[in-house]
């Protein structure tokens, strides 16, 4: 506790795209290696920063064990590109040829396990106090011709001022370690993902989530993990160490948008 009947955060970390991995029975879902050690396939740099937190904090990390095109744990069930049957055009002949039922069979096998233990490592967590979850990824340096020159992104839902306030705070730690920071880029925070899902089952009061995205270009290398890892340590423990906030305030409305595609 943190002053009277105000509770600490409670930390949970997750690294959906953790794993460049295919299950051996799905034969690489058919693709060369490089694709499957590239972006496309997963977050380059972001498992060791995610460990790097988890070891700081003392807490568990919910990690992914297998690559986003076995099957995306950063989508829900029904999204189109949950099961990607193509990756730039190409299709992806593991995946092209699903029937409805095999594409059932797969999330049951590789997507839900995942999001049980996700969700269950909220719950455990919210009947102590409320939740502070990070959820950790990396983006290209460059995408369709755009040059990404943050270091980090901070993306959240605009429409919750907790979530925006710890950002702030967050982006005021990670700044004075010298580290460029963005909100709600190279995407928006209130879209398709884990911590929107999250929201719907946990409400404002309850839980706050926040995706780290972390540049490429810095993260590519042992020595730039290092120094993100020891960054976000050192913005994360000021806010964990202070109570939670006071309630939510009314949500405001969302712009309207199109919301750019992860990659």
């Amino acid at each position: 506790m943190s002053g009277p009947g105000r509770a600490s955060w409670q930390l949970v970390l997750s690294c959906e795209h953790a794993s460049p991995a295919v299950p051996v029975e799905l034969h690489t879902l058919g693709l060369p290696a490089g694709l499957l050690r590239s972006h496309r396939s997963y977050d380059q740099g972001a498992l060791p920063i995610a460990e790097a937190l988890a070891a700081a904090f003392a807490v568990p990390l919910v990690r992914g064990q297998w690559s986003r095109l076995v099957a995306d744990l950063n989508r829900s069930h029904d999204h189109g590109r949950v099961v990607a049957r193509a990756v730039d055009g190409q299709p992806v002949p593991g995946n092209a040829r699903l029937s409805a039922a095999e594409r059932a069979l797969r999330l049951w096998t590789y997507w839900a396990p995942y999001r049980s233990e996700l969700r269950t490592r909220v719950a455990m967590a919210a009947a102590a106090g409320p939740v502070l979850h990070l959820s950790v990824h990396s983006f290209t340096p460059e995408l369709g011709g755009v040059v990404r020159r943050n270091d980090l992104g901070l993306l959240f839902d605009p429409a919750r001022p907790r979530e925006r306030s710890v950002c702030e705070q967050l982006r005021a730690g990670l700044s004075a370690a010298g580290l460029s920071v963005r909100f709600n880029f190279p995407y928006f925070g209130h879209t398709d993902g884990v911590t929107t899902w999250l929201r719907g089952g946990f409400g404002a009061r309850r839980y706050v989530g926040v995706e780290v995205e972390c540049n490429q270009r810095l993260v590519a290398t042992g020595a730039g993990q290092r120094q993100v890892a020891r960054a976000l340590v050192g913005a994360l423990g000021p806010v964990l160490g202070a109570a939670a906030g006071a309630p939510e305030e009314p949500p405001r409305r969302r712009r309207s948008g199109a919301a750019p595609r992860r990659r």
